[in-house]
């Protein structure tokens, strides 16, 4: 039976870990600081849970890891220290959602420990874990995670390259959030002229499957619209690294921090009550911020 190491078990690595054990695999995670909630969700989900992160490294054949963009780098130097400390050496998959520059240091940063190291990135959410999110992996050893991994999960290998999985996620991230951004600014022009609900009726009788998309992604944004703007800020930056044209992602992202900036409450919003909130508070109106 493989082993698999998560760090850990929030909302997503809890909703990881409950696939991976139900599907015959040995989960493992770390007490050391971790909250009352995070460990009552890893026994939930069938983790088992070790006193320290050196024995879910000692343990582990695959270490992934599902922890905050902030923490990812220090998570990935927490395990290679351990690794030099035990001499034991799992594949590390960082499956967090990060620029290509950041899993690169991340792959130095492990390799340099004698691990291997694996780009991981989800693409949904963890209530659809098991159905339609999708982990992506890419690097050597993308194969072999794809094989463990894929008895429990929706897995796609996308290549031997470190930085392909990372990439392909930022994609992702700049459509569906151009996707918003261009909804937000047209519904917002539309509420000034008392047109909203009718401009809404309209794109949803020609444009079914798009307002679809948006109204499944919007009721996220108050929780998560600063979130939101720090992920555009890494597709500004990767698309610059790679010399293509960032207007339309910088645009999205002067959209969003003007959402980010209306503060509206995290509630059960329906996409209609949001928009009509968000409308009544002022949505793009004033000239708008320039894209920085």
């Amino acid at each position: 039976m493989t082993t698999v190491g998560v760090l850990y078990p929030g909302e997503m690595g809890s909703a990881v870990a409950g696939r991976l054990t139900a599907a015959g695999l040995k989960v493992v995670t770390s007490a050391g600081g971790r909250s009352a909630r995070t460990l009552e969700g890893a026994t939930a989900a069938g983790a088992g849970i070790l006193p320290t992160l050196s024995d879910v490294v000692e343990e582990a054949e695959l270490v992934l890891s599902v922890v905050p963009q902030e923490a990812a780098v220090d998570v990935s130097r927490e395990v290679a220290a351990a690794s030099l400390a035990t001499g034991a050496r799992p594949v590390y998959v960082d499956a967090n959602s990060l620029a290509p520059a950041t899993m690169r240091e991340i792959a130095g940063v492990v390799s340099a420990s004698g691990c291997d190291c694996v780009d991981g990135a989800f693409v949904g959410n963890a209530a659809a874990i098991g159905e339609r999110t999708t982990l992506y992996l890419s690097g050597p050893r993308a194969p072999w995670a794809a094989e463990v991994l894929g008895g429990a999960l929706p897995v796609r290998s996308l290549g031997g390259e470190v930085g392909l999985a990372s990439a392909f996620k930022l994609s992702i991230y700049g459509f569906n959030k151009g996707l918003v951004a261009l909804f937000l600014e047209m519904v917002a022009a539309a509420d000034q002229l008392g047109l909203r609900e009718r401009l809404v009726d309209c794109l949803r009788d020609f444009y079914p499957g798009s307002v679809a998309t948006v109204e499944r992604l919007l009721p996220s944004y108050p929780r998560h619209a600063r979130r939101r703007v720090d992920e555009m800020t890494e597709v500004v930056d990767w698309l610059e690294e790679i010399g293509q044209s960032a207007d339309m992602a910088a645009a999205t992202r002067a959209v969003i921090r003007q959402v980010a900036a209306l503060e509206v409450p995290d509630e059960p919003w329906t996409p209609e009550s949001l928009v009509a909130e968000m409308c009544r508070r002022g949505l793009l109106r004033g000239g708008g911020t320039p894209p920085s």
